[in-house]
């Protein structure tokens, strides 16, 4: 367990840690030190699993590692953990909101330090701003994926309105297309296709209350205000959710500039 005592130095105003994705450069703590301010520490574990080919089985038969991990990040004097990627809350295929709430609750009990999922941040995040029907824009997602943190949102009580990735919307031709552009760009998508994609969403559902995001291969923080500018709808990202969660799990303030749900921490 972490220590308890209260030390009379400390070098960061907060001390956070991520859970990142096996065999993926993986930028989130460096995007985080872009909206955390100024002086906020940040450590980062990779989960180890060799043989990793990003299928929901891959998550759901390592998904023990998430505890090890937060394990490991509150010894290191973490005060809030995050997990990135948003199929882990759903990949087990018996996981609900209720379970994962609970799952999370006692982990971050046990190890003495909060753990967050960013498949439940989305929920958590679209609750924060009162939104009740969404437009999911399911990005490079593959049709699994996309299905499992669609119904996971939708067993939270949210409305689906309309709902596809690149390939639904015309972005891409196909699954090779796909493929093309996560091994040309280490799964860091181009911002004009991120924009598309989410500018997309809101054209097949203007009504939405809000825009849905479900992927931390599309890194939105940078972009959400260019597209909430453009929409006029608040955008939840699978990035900017789990980072909002964090700084108010701290009671830190967002720099201004990313987007309706980052602002509730200014």
């Amino acid at each position: 367990m972490p220590t308890t005592a209260t030390p009379r130095f400390r070098r960061y105003r907060a001390y956070t840690g991520f859970v990142t994705t096996p065999r993926y450069f993986d930028d989130s703590p460096q995007q985080f030190l872009d909206v955390a301010p100024s002086g906020t520490g940040i450590l980062q574990r990779v989960l180890h699993v060799p043989d990793y080919q990003f299928n929901l089985e891959d998550r759901a038969d390592n998904f023990g590692l998430l505890e090890e991990a937060a394990e490991c990040l509150a010894q290191s004097h973490c005060q809030v953990i995050g997990q990135v990627g948003s199929n882990w809350v759903h990949c087990q295929g018996t996981t609900g909101p209720d379970e994962i709430v609970a799952f999370c609750d006692e982990l971050s009990s046990r190890v003495g330090a909060r753990f967050l999922m960013a498949g439940q941040c989305l929920v958590e995040g679209l609750r924060e701003i009162g939104a009740s029907t969404i437009a999911v824009a399911n990005g490079y997602f593959r049709p699994d994926w996309s299905a499992g943190i669609n119904n996971y949102l939708e067993a939270a009580g949210f409305e689906i309105l309309w709902a596809g990735d690149l390939i639904d919307q015309g972005l891409v031709a196909d699954h090779a297309e796909k493929l093309d552009i996560e091994a040309a760009s280490l799964w860091d998508y181009p911002n004009h296709l991120m924009v598309a994609a989410a500018a997309s969403a809101h054209e097949s559902a203007p009504s939405a209350d809000a825009i849905v995001q479900t992927g931390a291969g599309f890194r939105m923080l940078g972009v959400i205000d260019t597209v909430e500018g453009l929409t006029g709808k608040p955008v939840v990202a699978s990035d900017a959710a789990l980072y909002w969660a964090m700084l108010k799990e701290l009671g830190l303030q967002a720099n201004p500039g990313y987007g309706v749900l980052m602002s509730e921490c200014l």
